[in-house]
């Protein structure tokens, strides 16, 4: 290890511009508790300084950006117009506007983010090896090419994916991120119910009603190396 991580989490705190309580623990990836400003950040085996510049970077970014009672509000369950999903698709769209701010704002931290996310995907992180990706349903490809897989094919081959990609890409605000959500959302569901109805089709299997909810199998989730699965109330945000 050819860092230290004290100096690391001091760099942190000068990104932040504020005295995060920053934590090493033994945990799947990295956090941050809005609510309290709490960084928890992973002991990995063989983890680069590009890795850990990343995750902080990454955490930093929300403690900057992610507002605590817009993100509260938008995954408490009766707060929420959309389903007990709608937390995965909101953290997918909010990472890849505080990453674009953050590189905006720190542009010396962009090559660490480029070095370590192609570490990760050598390193299956994602869990995509052996996997046609353009395949996976379009929340999992859009946070694939958006967390820097920029360079595994990711095809977005209709308009209206190509469209929702652009409009990501664009968020500014918090405000932003939560609109461009829903209809990301919105478009999921349908893309969920086209496949259910063409494997029907094949298998004369039971009926899918148009108006079911969006059930999204978290089983197959390439996308969220930092889904958070706490309760929906949970005030913190993964990397």
């Amino acid at each position: 290890m050819q860092y230290s991580v004290q100096s690391k989490s001091q760099l942190a705190k000068l990104l932040a511009s504020e005295n995060l309580i920053v934590e090493h623990k033994k945990v799947q990836t990295a956090s941050f508790d809005l609510k309290n400003r709490i960084l928890s950040c992973p002991i990995w085996k063989d983890m680069s300084g590009e890795m850990y510049d990343l995750l902080l970077g990454h955490e930093v970014g929300h403690a900057l950006e992610t507002p605590e009672e817009g993100w509260h509000d938008a995954v408490t369950t009766g707060k929420s117009k959309f389903s007990k999903n709608f937390k995965h698709f909101l953290n997918v769209v909010e990472d890849a506007r505080i990453e674009k701010k953050i590189k905006r704002k720190f542009p010396g931290i962009k090559p660490s983010f480029i070095k370590a996310y192609g570490q990760l995907i050598d390193r299956d992180f994602f869990g995509i090896k052996d996997q046609d990706v353009n395949a996976l349903p379009f929340i999992d490809r859009l946070n694939l090419y958006t967390k820097g897989g920029y360079n595994l094919g990711i095809k977005f081959d209709n308009a209206d994916e190509s469209a929702l990609l652009e409009a990501v890409e664009a968020c500014e605000s918090w405000e932003d991120v939560v609109e461009v959500t829903g209809a990301i959302f919105d478009y999921s569901k349908k893309e969920q119910q086209e496949e259910s109805k063409l494997k029907q089709k094949a298998t004369a299997g039971d009926s899918y009603g148009e108006n079911d909810d969006y059930d999204y199998d978290e089983s197959d989730n390439y996308s969220d190396y930092d889904y958070d699965e706490s309760d929906d109330g949970d005030d913190s945000t993964n990397d």
